[in-house]
Protein backbone atom coordinates (compact mmCIF):
# COMPACT_ATOMS: atom_id res chain seq x y z
CA UNK A 1 0.00 0.00 0.00
CA UNK A 2 2.72 2.20 0.86
CA UNK A 3 4.54 2.06 -2.37
CA UNK A 4 1.24 2.85 -4.54
CA UNK A 5 0.84 6.01 -2.51
CA UNK A 6 4.35 6.91 -3.07
CA UNK A 7 3.73 6.16 -6.43
CA UNK A 8 0.63 8.29 -6.74
CA UNK A 9 2.34 11.13 -5.46
CA UNK A 10 5.26 10.96 -7.82
CA UNK A 11 2.50 10.42 -10.83
CA UNK A 12 3.60 6.78 -11.18
CA UNK A 13 0.43 4.15 -12.02
CA UNK A 14 -0.25 2.19 -8.92
CA UNK A 15 0.86 -1.39 -8.72
CA UNK A 16 -2.19 -3.40 -9.25
CA UNK A 17 -3.31 -6.05 -6.54
CA UNK A 18 -3.29 -9.66 -7.48
CA UNK A 19 -6.57 -10.75 -8.13
CA UNK A 20 -7.82 -12.92 -5.84
CA UNK A 21 -9.56 -16.45 -6.63
CA UNK A 22 -13.32 -16.38 -6.31
CA UNK A 23 -14.67 -18.44 -3.14
CA UNK A 24 -15.72 -22.34 -4.51
CA UNK A 25 -19.87 -22.18 -4.30
CA UNK A 26 -21.08 -23.56 -1.12
CA UNK A 27 -21.98 -27.42 -2.10
CA UNK A 28 -25.43 -28.35 -3.09
CA UNK A 29 -27.55 -30.45 -0.30
CA UNK A 30 -27.77 -33.98 -1.55
CA UNK A 31 -30.35 -36.22 0.19
CA UNK A 32 -28.98 -39.11 -1.65
CA UNK A 33 -24.89 -38.04 0.07
CA UNK A 34 -26.72 -37.20 3.51
CA UNK A 35 -28.49 -40.66 3.57
CA UNK A 36 -24.80 -42.03 2.96
CA UNK A 37 -23.05 -39.81 5.77
CA UNK A 38 -26.45 -40.01 8.54
CA UNK A 39 -28.96 -42.31 7.41
CA UNK A 40 -30.67 -41.51 10.85
CA UNK A 41 -30.80 -37.58 9.81
CA UNK A 42 -32.15 -38.67 5.93
CA UNK A 43 -34.76 -40.91 7.05
CA UNK A 44 -36.22 -37.76 9.33
CA UNK A 45 -37.08 -35.90 6.07
CA UNK A 46 -38.21 -38.87 3.74
CA UNK A 47 -41.01 -41.13 3.83
CA UNK A 48 -41.55 -44.40 1.68
CA UNK A 49 -44.22 -46.69 1.09
CA UNK A 50 -44.71 -49.47 3.73
CA UNK A 51 -44.02 -53.17 2.93
CA UNK A 52 -47.00 -55.31 2.47
CA UNK A 53 -46.78 -57.79 6.05
CA UNK A 54 -47.34 -61.46 6.14
CA UNK A 55 -51.23 -62.25 4.87
CA UNK A 56 -52.80 -64.78 6.73
CA UNK A 57 -56.57 -65.90 6.82
CA UNK A 58 -58.14 -64.41 7.95
CA UNK A 59 -56.22 -61.23 8.87
CA UNK A 60 -55.92 -59.13 11.78
CA UNK A 61 -53.63 -56.62 12.28
CA UNK A 62 -52.33 -55.31 15.62
CA UNK A 63 -51.01 -51.61 14.79
CA UNK A 64 -47.52 -50.25 17.44
CA UNK A 65 -46.96 -54.22 19.34
CA UNK A 66 -43.89 -52.73 20.78
CA UNK A 67 -41.91 -55.68 22.56
CA UNK A 68 -46.58 -57.26 22.87
CA UNK A 69 -46.68 -59.69 20.48
CA UNK A 70 -50.27 -61.31 19.96
CA UNK A 71 -50.58 -64.63 18.81
CA UNK A 72 -53.44 -65.17 16.09
CA UNK A 73 -52.04 -61.49 14.39
CA UNK A 74 -49.72 -59.72 12.29
CA UNK A 75 -47.87 -57.64 14.78
CA UNK A 76 -46.20 -54.33 13.11
CA UNK A 77 -43.93 -51.46 14.69
CA UNK A 78 -41.91 -49.01 13.41
CA UNK A 79 -39.14 -50.64 15.38
CA UNK A 80 -39.54 -54.31 15.38
CA UNK A 81 -37.66 -56.44 18.23
CA UNK A 82 -37.54 -59.51 16.98
CA UNK A 83 -38.51 -61.79 13.76
CA UNK A 84 -42.21 -61.77 14.45
CA UNK A 85 -42.99 -58.31 14.22
CA UNK A 86 -43.02 -56.60 10.75
CA UNK A 87 -41.64 -53.47 10.05
CA UNK A 88 -44.76 -50.34 9.97
CA UNK A 89 -44.51 -45.83 9.94
CA UNK A 90 -48.15 -45.32 10.87
CA UNK A 91 -47.09 -42.48 8.53
CA UNK A 92 -45.77 -43.81 5.66
CA UNK A 93 -47.95 -44.72 2.54
CA UNK A 94 -49.91 -47.84 2.84
CA UNK A 95 -49.89 -50.30 0.18
CA UNK A 96 -52.51 -50.91 -2.62
CA UNK A 97 -52.64 -54.13 -1.74
CA UNK A 98 -53.46 -54.13 1.82
CA UNK A 99 -56.81 -52.16 0.47
CA UNK A 100 -59.66 -54.09 2.00
CA UNK A 101 -58.54 -57.41 2.99
CA UNK A 102 -58.03 -56.87 6.69
CA UNK A 103 -60.86 -58.34 8.78
CA UNK A 104 -59.90 -56.44 12.04
CA UNK A 105 -57.29 -54.05 13.98
CA UNK A 106 -55.97 -53.72 16.99
CA UNK A 107 -54.15 -51.24 18.92
CA UNK A 108 -53.66 -50.06 22.65
CA UNK A 109 -51.98 -46.83 23.25
CA UNK A 110 -51.18 -46.31 20.07
CA UNK A 111 -53.08 -43.36 18.42
CA UNK A 112 -52.76 -41.16 21.62
CA UNK A 113 -48.87 -40.46 20.31
CA UNK A 114 -49.80 -38.88 17.09
CA UNK A 115 -51.40 -35.19 16.71
CA UNK A 116 -55.07 -34.90 15.60
CA UNK A 117 -54.47 -34.90 11.94
CA UNK A 118 -52.19 -37.63 11.57
CA UNK A 119 -54.62 -39.41 13.52
CA UNK A 120 -57.47 -38.79 10.67
CA UNK A 121 -54.98 -40.07 8.27
CA UNK A 122 -54.34 -43.52 10.30
CA UNK A 123 -58.11 -44.11 10.86
CA UNK A 124 -58.61 -43.47 6.84
CA UNK A 125 -56.24 -45.69 6.14
CA UNK A 126 -57.61 -48.29 8.93
CA UNK A 127 -60.74 -47.80 7.22
CA UNK A 128 -58.96 -48.64 3.57
CA UNK A 129 -57.70 -52.04 4.64
CA UNK A 130 -60.37 -52.95 6.94
CA UNK A 131 -63.47 -55.38 5.22
CA UNK A 132 -67.32 -53.65 4.90
CA UNK A 133 -67.84 -53.91 8.52
CA UNK A 134 -64.53 -55.00 10.04
CA UNK A 135 -63.74 -53.27 13.08
CA UNK A 136 -60.72 -50.83 14.08
CA UNK A 137 -60.28 -51.85 17.78
CA UNK A 138 -58.67 -49.12 19.91
CA UNK A 139 -57.92 -48.47 23.73
CA UNK A 140 -55.87 -45.07 24.71
CA UNK A 141 -55.91 -43.13 27.70
CA UNK A 142 -59.25 -41.12 28.34
CA UNK A 143 -58.58 -37.07 28.08
CA UNK A 144 -62.09 -36.87 30.69
CA UNK A 145 -60.41 -38.99 33.09
CA UNK A 146 -56.92 -37.45 33.39
CA UNK A 147 -58.97 -33.89 33.61
CA UNK A 148 -60.63 -35.70 36.90
CA UNK A 149 -57.35 -37.35 38.11
CA UNK A 150 -55.44 -33.80 37.69
CA UNK A 151 -58.41 -32.42 39.68
CA UNK A 152 -58.23 -34.37 42.35
CA UNK A 153 -54.61 -34.69 42.73
CA UNK A 154 -52.71 -34.68 46.03
CA UNK A 155 -48.88 -34.59 46.73
CA UNK A 156 -48.69 -37.34 49.00
CA UNK A 157 -46.27 -40.57 49.70
CA UNK A 158 -47.09 -43.31 47.02
CA UNK A 159 -48.81 -40.91 44.15
CA UNK A 160 -47.04 -42.00 41.02
CA UNK A 161 -46.74 -38.22 39.51
CA UNK A 162 -45.27 -36.94 42.68
CA UNK A 163 -43.09 -39.66 43.69
CA UNK A 164 -41.37 -40.28 39.99
CA UNK A 165 -42.03 -36.60 38.55
CA UNK A 166 -41.82 -34.74 42.08
CA UNK A 167 -45.35 -33.25 40.66
CA UNK A 168 -46.85 -30.67 43.30
CA UNK A 169 -50.00 -29.18 41.69
CA UNK A 170 -53.14 -30.49 39.84
CA UNK A 171 -52.27 -28.84 36.96
CA UNK A 172 -48.78 -29.91 36.55
CA UNK A 173 -50.04 -33.67 37.05
CA UNK A 174 -52.86 -32.74 34.62
CA UNK A 175 -49.99 -31.53 31.38
CA UNK A 176 -47.78 -34.67 32.86
CA UNK A 177 -50.48 -36.98 31.75
CA UNK A 178 -51.24 -35.53 28.77
CA UNK A 179 -47.29 -35.59 27.58
CA UNK A 180 -46.39 -38.72 28.93
CA UNK A 181 -43.85 -40.87 27.10
CA UNK A 182 -44.61 -38.96 23.81
CA UNK A 183 -48.70 -38.64 23.86
CA UNK A 184 -49.58 -35.49 21.22
CA UNK A 185 -53.39 -35.71 21.40
CA UNK A 186 -55.71 -36.97 23.28
CA UNK A 187 -59.68 -38.48 23.32
CA UNK A 188 -62.55 -38.87 25.17
CA UNK A 189 -65.27 -40.84 23.89
CA UNK A 190 -67.22 -37.79 22.44
CA UNK A 191 -64.20 -36.46 20.46
CA UNK A 192 -63.02 -39.96 19.24
CA UNK A 193 -66.47 -40.33 18.05
CA UNK A 194 -66.60 -36.98 15.53
CA UNK A 195 -63.23 -37.83 14.62
CA UNK A 196 -64.35 -41.86 13.67
CA UNK A 197 -67.16 -40.68 12.07
CA UNK A 198 -64.95 -38.39 9.92
CA UNK A 199 -63.09 -41.74 8.69
CA UNK A 200 -66.34 -43.55 8.02
CA UNK A 201 -66.46 -45.13 11.06
CA UNK A 202 -69.19 -45.68 13.85
CA UNK A 203 -68.58 -46.24 17.09
CA UNK A 204 -69.71 -48.93 20.09
CA UNK A 205 -67.76 -48.04 23.21
CA UNK A 206 -66.96 -50.99 25.22
CA UNK A 207 -65.33 -51.89 28.20
CA UNK A 208 -61.65 -52.25 27.80
CA UNK A 209 -61.45 -56.46 27.78
CA UNK A 210 -64.75 -57.11 26.38
CA UNK A 211 -65.23 -56.32 22.43
CA UNK A 212 -67.57 -56.85 19.92
CA UNK A 213 -65.15 -58.88 18.24
CA UNK A 214 -64.07 -62.19 19.88
CA UNK A 215 -60.46 -61.82 18.84
CA UNK A 216 -60.27 -58.76 20.67
CA UNK A 217 -61.18 -60.17 23.68
CA UNK A 218 -59.15 -60.41 26.75
CA UNK A 219 -55.81 -59.18 25.05
CA UNK A 220 -55.83 -55.81 26.57
CA UNK A 221 -52.94 -54.08 28.86
CA UNK A 222 -54.77 -52.43 30.77
CA UNK A 223 -58.15 -51.64 31.90
CA UNK A 224 -60.79 -48.97 33.17
CA UNK A 225 -60.87 -49.39 36.85
CA UNK A 226 -57.19 -49.47 37.63
CA UNK A 227 -55.96 -47.12 34.94
CA UNK A 228 -56.99 -43.77 33.12
CA UNK A 229 -58.33 -46.06 29.41
CA UNK A 230 -61.22 -46.43 27.58
CA UNK A 231 -61.97 -48.66 24.98
CA UNK A 232 -64.18 -48.42 21.36
CA UNK A 233 -64.77 -50.84 18.42
CA UNK A 234 -64.76 -48.31 15.52
CA UNK A 235 -67.22 -50.45 13.15
CA UNK A 236 -66.21 -49.64 9.75
CA UNK A 237 -69.74 -48.33 7.73
CA UNK A 238 -68.96 -46.40 4.96
CA UNK A 239 -65.50 -47.17 2.88
CA UNK A 240 -62.55 -44.59 2.35
CA UNK A 241 -60.96 -44.22 -1.15
CA UNK A 242 -57.54 -42.86 -2.21
CA UNK A 243 -56.50 -41.20 -4.48
CA UNK A 244 -52.50 -40.38 -5.25
CA UNK A 245 -52.46 -37.24 -7.60
CA UNK A 246 -48.55 -36.30 -8.38
CA UNK A 247 -47.36 -32.57 -8.91
CA UNK A 248 -47.57 -30.87 -11.84
CA UNK A 249 -46.55 -27.07 -12.78
CA UNK A 250 -43.55 -26.30 -9.95
CA UNK A 251 -42.51 -22.69 -10.51
CA UNK A 252 -40.06 -20.54 -8.14
CA UNK A 253 -38.10 -24.22 -7.63
CA UNK A 254 -34.95 -25.98 -9.54
CA UNK A 255 -35.02 -29.81 -8.68
CA UNK A 256 -31.54 -30.95 -7.42
CA UNK A 257 -31.99 -35.07 -7.58
CA UNK A 258 -34.55 -37.92 -7.28
CA UNK A 259 -35.25 -38.48 -3.77
CA UNK A 260 -36.73 -42.07 -4.01
CA UNK A 261 -40.31 -43.29 -4.18
CA UNK A 262 -41.29 -40.77 -6.75
CA UNK A 263 -40.03 -38.05 -4.80
CA UNK A 264 -37.77 -35.38 -5.69
CA UNK A 265 -35.03 -32.67 -4.04
CA UNK A 266 -35.65 -29.32 -5.05
CA UNK A 267 -34.16 -25.66 -4.19
CA UNK A 268 -36.39 -22.64 -3.99
CA UNK A 269 -35.32 -20.08 -6.26
CA UNK A 270 -37.61 -17.51 -5.85
CA UNK A 271 -39.85 -16.57 -2.76
CA UNK A 272 -42.99 -18.96 -1.92
CA UNK A 273 -42.12 -21.40 -4.61
CA UNK A 274 -45.60 -23.19 -5.76
CA UNK A 275 -46.73 -26.83 -6.89
CA UNK A 276 -49.63 -27.12 -8.38
CA UNK A 277 -52.06 -31.02 -8.28
CA UNK A 278 -54.87 -30.50 -10.18
CA UNK A 279 -57.48 -33.18 -9.56
CA UNK A 280 -59.39 -34.46 -12.36
CA UNK A 281 -62.07 -35.08 -11.90
CA UNK A 282 -62.53 -33.39 -8.85
CA UNK A 283 -63.35 -34.27 -5.62
CA UNK A 284 -66.95 -33.51 -3.95
CA UNK A 285 -66.38 -31.40 -0.86
CA UNK A 286 -69.26 -33.25 1.14
CA UNK A 287 -67.00 -36.83 0.97
CA UNK A 288 -64.06 -35.28 1.73
CA UNK A 289 -62.05 -36.80 4.65
CA UNK A 290 -58.81 -35.47 4.41
CA UNK A 291 -55.81 -34.80 2.29
CA UNK A 292 -51.83 -35.13 2.55
CA UNK A 293 -49.21 -33.14 0.55
CA UNK A 294 -45.76 -35.11 1.08
CA UNK A 295 -43.24 -32.27 1.46
CA UNK A 296 -40.73 -31.98 4.06
CA UNK A 297 -37.70 -28.66 4.41
CA UNK A 298 -34.93 -28.80 4.80
CA UNK A 299 -33.46 -25.75 5.67
CA UNK A 300 -36.26 -23.83 7.51
CA UNK A 301 -37.70 -25.13 11.16
CA UNK A 302 -39.94 -22.15 11.90
CA UNK A 303 -43.42 -23.22 13.34
CA UNK A 304 -45.56 -20.64 11.51
CA UNK A 305 -45.43 -19.42 7.82
CA UNK A 306 -43.24 -21.78 5.87
CA UNK A 307 -45.40 -24.29 3.67
CA UNK A 308 -49.00 -23.12 2.54
CA UNK A 309 -51.87 -24.08 0.40
CA UNK A 310 -54.07 -22.60 -1.69
CA UNK A 311 -57.70 -24.25 -2.96
CA UNK A 312 -59.20 -23.56 -5.78
CA UNK A 313 -57.75 -20.19 -6.07
CA UNK A 314 -60.18 -19.42 -2.83
CA UNK A 315 -58.53 -16.99 -0.04
CA UNK A 316 -55.55 -16.82 -2.10
CA UNK A 317 -54.50 -13.93 -0.58
CA UNK A 318 -54.34 -15.44 2.92
CA UNK A 319 -53.40 -18.84 1.98
CA UNK A 320 -53.87 -21.84 4.72
CA UNK A 321 -50.45 -21.96 6.91
CA UNK A 322 -49.59 -25.46 8.06
CA UNK A 323 -48.26 -25.41 11.99
CA UNK A 324 -45.04 -27.30 11.91
CA UNK A 325 -45.28 -27.93 16.09
CA UNK A 326 -48.36 -30.48 15.37
CA UNK A 327 -46.39 -32.46 13.55
CA UNK A 328 -44.73 -35.58 13.95
CA UNK A 329 -43.17 -35.70 11.14
CA UNK A 330 -42.23 -32.95 8.47
CA UNK A 331 -43.45 -34.76 5.66
CA UNK A 332 -46.90 -34.68 7.15
CA UNK A 333 -48.72 -31.72 5.51
CA UNK A 334 -52.44 -32.80 6.38
CA UNK A 335 -55.83 -30.81 5.87
CA UNK A 336 -58.39 -32.72 7.22
CA UNK A 337 -62.45 -31.88 6.91
CA UNK A 338 -62.51 -29.56 9.40
CA UNK A 339 -60.09 -27.35 7.92
CA UNK A 340 -61.98 -27.65 4.53
CA UNK A 341 -64.78 -25.63 5.54
CA UNK A 342 -61.72 -22.58 6.54
CA UNK A 343 -59.66 -22.82 3.19
CA UNK A 344 -62.36 -23.75 0.44
CA UNK A 345 -65.86 -21.52 1.89
CA UNK A 346 -68.69 -23.25 0.73
CA UNK A 347 -66.92 -24.80 -2.66
CA UNK A 348 -69.07 -28.36 -3.78
CA UNK A 349 -65.82 -29.51 -5.22
CA UNK A 350 -61.75 -29.46 -4.92
CA UNK A 351 -60.01 -29.44 -8.41
CA UNK A 352 -57.06 -27.67 -7.93
CA UNK A 353 -54.79 -27.59 -5.38
CA UNK A 354 -51.51 -24.72 -4.71
CA UNK A 355 -48.91 -26.02 -2.60
CA UNK A 356 -46.11 -23.65 -1.21
CA UNK A 357 -43.33 -25.54 0.42
CA UNK A 358 -40.96 -22.79 1.83
CA UNK A 359 -40.18 -19.44 2.34
CA UNK A 360 -37.45 -18.03 0.97
CA UNK A 361 -34.81 -18.18 -1.87
CA UNK A 362 -32.28 -21.33 -0.94
CA UNK A 363 -34.30 -23.28 1.15
CA UNK A 364 -34.41 -27.16 0.27
CA UNK A 365 -37.33 -29.28 0.20
CA UNK A 366 -38.53 -32.63 -0.60
CA UNK A 367 -41.70 -33.00 -2.53
CA UNK A 368 -43.99 -35.96 -3.56
CA UNK A 369 -47.74 -37.14 -4.31
CA UNK A 370 -50.81 -35.46 -2.82
CA UNK A 371 -52.99 -38.20 -0.98
CA UNK A 372 -56.66 -37.52 -1.22
CA UNK A 373 -59.33 -39.34 1.44
CA UNK A 374 -62.56 -39.22 0.30
CA UNK A 375 -65.84 -41.21 1.80
CA UNK A 376 -67.91 -43.17 -1.25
Amino acid sequence: MIRNLLRALSGDAPIAAPARPAPPAPPRLSLARLRQENPGLADHFSWGTNALPPLATPLYLQFGCGERVLDGFVNLDFIPHDARVSMWNMLDLWPDALAGVVDGVFSEDVLEHFFHAEQVYILCNQNRVLKPEGVARTLMPSLPKLVDYGAAFKPEAGEILHTAFGVETGGDALNIGMRFSGHRWLHGPESLVRMAAMCGFDVIATTCEASTVDRFNGVNLRDETNSLSFASDLVKSRSIARRLVEPGAITGAERVEDAGDGAGLYVATARRPTVTYTLAPGVDASAFACLNVRSSNLSSFREHNLKSLVIDGIHADSPWHFDETLKSRPCMNVVTRNQLRLLAAQAPSLSTLVFSPAAQPGEYFTLGCAEIYTLE
